[in-house]
């Protein structure tokens, strides 16, 4: 028996001491007290609860989480439909005067030129006009042994105009030219010409 009296039955058969839990009355079940104060060492605050994979050998911790990777963005390809071959030097440029994208412009290359606006066209009309056909609206073609350049329309219901006419032939182009392909009006800038070819010997400045 307990020499304590406020404790009987604590002992064993064998007098040895045995410890016995007893709930504080000034400790709630949420873990403080009911003044609101943090309980002092030694209290007890509640039930404990084992949260996670118990079945591990030891009782050990289970294993950390692998640190989650940062979400990989996704990459932007640009895929042409067709390959352009620019290497060629610029004999000219066609300049947007008026429609959509006025202001803007393009280079004309040696040999032929397909007008339209897919960006296969070795004149890539992408300014927003949609009654430009997408290939083969029409053809832009200097002829450099004879440096001449030429307009000719690609077979579309949707006329090309030199000068206010349709063109149904090829017809020549000259300098400062106003032509119009859709709803759009170009003016042609020459590059080469009577007085310079590529060909030509370029004396230093």
């Amino acid at each position: 028996m307990s020499n304590d009296p406020r404790y009987p039955g604590d002992d064993d058969s064998d007098g040895n001491k045995k410890t016995r839990l007893v709930m504080r009355p000034d400790v709630a079940e949420g873990g403080f007290g009911v003044d609101h104060t943090p309980p002092r060492g030694g209290s007890v605050i509640g039930t404990t609860r084992l949260v996670g994979n118990q079945g591990q050998a030891g009782g050990a911790p289970p294993p950390a989480s692998p640190a989650l990777k940062p979400q990989q963005q996704a990459k932007t390809q640009y895929v042409r439909e067709g390959v352009v071959d620019t290497n060629d030097p610029v004999a000219g440029w066609i300049v947007v005067v008026k429609g959509p994208g006025r202001g803007g412009f393009r280079p004309v290359f040696v040999g032929m030129n397909s007008v339209g606006r897919a960006p296969s066209q070795r004149i890539c009309l992408d300014f927003g006009d949609e009654s430009i056909s997408r290939e083969e609206h029409a053809f832009i073609t200097y002829d450099d042994e004879t440096r001449t350049f030429y307009l000719q329309h690609g077979g579309k219901s949707n006329l090309v105009r030199l000068g206010g006419k349709p063109v149904l032939a090829p017809t020549v182009l000259s300098p400062n030219d106003l032509f119009r392909i859709g709803n759009t009006t170009f003016r042609f800038v020459a590059c080469c010409g009577p007085d310079f070819d590529w060909s030509s010997e370029v004396h230093d400045a």
